[in-house]
């Protein structure tokens, strides 16, 4: 056997060996307002999402989403941030340049422009059985 079979295949098994200890890693992180928190695997893989009960009897609950995106997200760069140095020894790379963390940022709903009057009015239209008009278009 020649000397990069035994490379490929010590590599191949040194890969293995490092999935494996991902996989049985564990991530916890919160969101900021601290009621969600998310546990992922050392691969990024959602294991467990819980939400506090507050979450569901707020004035906000349509921000529970939100909640939920950022928790995921910063168990999954916890995640990422401990398997790099070792996917980087692994295959010999110097690891990148560390780039600042932002903080998330809020999602703004916008307002939507009225939109012109087109002269229909749908309400009384029972589009389960009223005929369509003629000339072969429908409503």
């Amino acid at each position: 056997m020649t000397a990069p079979r035994r490379d490929v295949r010590l590599l191949q098994q040194q890969a293995g060996e490092l999935d494996a200890q991902l996989a049985a890693a564990r991530h916890t992180a919160g969101s900021g307002d601290r009621l969600v928190t998310a546990v992922v695997t050392g691969q990024g893989k959602l294991l467990d999402l819980r939400i506090d009960d507050r979450a569901l009897q707020g004035a906000h609950v349509q921000k529970l989403g939100l909640s939920i995106v950022e928790a995921v997200r910063a168990a999954r760069a916890a995640a990422n941030a401990s398997a790099l140095p070792q996917l980087n020894a692994l295959f010999g790379k110097q690891p990148p340049p560390a780039t600042p963390v932002r903080p998330p940022v809020a999602a703004v709903p916008t307002r939507r422009e009225a939109q012109p009057d087109d002269g229909e009015n749908f309400e009384e239209l029972d589009f389960l059985t009223d005929e369509p008009e003629s000339g072969g278009r429908r409503w």
